[in-house]
């Protein structure tokens, strides 16, 4: 059933958003050295962190068009683009 689709789309999309946080925050956790090459690592992890916190925010901005297209299709509507 479409429905079924929709809500287990949605959720796959949650799951991954959640992933791609909790890939974040590892990257955040990650400690360089004193040095000019520990330092230019932590620049660029930190740099990919928010590059993956992105992505996350774009997973949730998908799950949630998938919550709005099954509450449209659960009242019997259509979206048309």
């Amino acid at each position: 059933m479409i429905t079924d689709e929709l809500a287990r789309n949605r959720e796959q999309w949650r799951g991954r958003a959640q992933l791609l946080r909790n890939l974040a925050q590892n990257c955040r956790q990650i400690e360089g050295w004193d040095s000019p090459a520990g330092d230019l690592l932590e620049d660029r992890v930190r740099s990919c962190a928010e590059s993956i916190d992105a992505l996350a925010d774009r997973a949730d901005d998908l799950a949630e068009a998938y919550e709005l297209h099954l509450q449209v299709v659960s009242v019997g509507g259509r979206i048309q683009l």
